[in-house]
Order: C-alpha cells, then sequence, then structure tokens
C-alpha cells in the first residue's frame, strides 16, 4: 500500500511540474506589435474598400499578441 500512495504521488508532482513548465512558457513570449502593423498595412494596401474589416483584423492581432490596441500612424 505504501508503494501505491508513493507512485500517486509522484504521478501528482510530475503533472504539477508539467502544468507549470508549459504555463510559464505560454507566458513567456514577447509581444510581436510589429507584426500585426505590417498586416494592417498589407491588408489596406490589397483590398479595395479595406475599411473596417483590416481595421478589426488589426485590433484582433494587437489583442492577440498583448499589444496595446492603437490606431495605425497613418
Amino acid at each position: 500500500m505504501n508503494t501505491r500512495n508513493r507512485s500517486i504521488r509522484l504521478t501528482a508532482i510530475a503533472f504539477g511540474v508539467f502544468g507549470f513548465a508549459a504555463a510559464l512558457t505560454a507566458t513567456a513570449g514577447i509581444p510581436d506589435c510589429r507584426y500585426c502593423l505590417e498586416g494592417y498595412y498589407q491588408c489596406r494596401d490589397n483590398t479595395p474598400d479595406a475599411q473596417p474589416s483590416c481595421m478589426d483584423q488589426l485590433f484582433q492581432c494587437q489583442i492577440d499578441n498583448r499589444c496595446d490596441p492603437s490606431l495605425p500612424p497613418d
């Protein structure tokens, strides 16, 4: 019985360590806000009647990349 409890504890610790490492990796990225702005300019240049869809894509990209939502410096 003692080895079974030890096995369960070790498994729980392993899952905890894995979960912590996964969470740390997911939040360690540096936001790439320039990527969103470049995508906005490409959308605007290649799409007739680009507003408001290109602006919506810009804002969504900024939110997804944890950037401060802002208007492009047109």
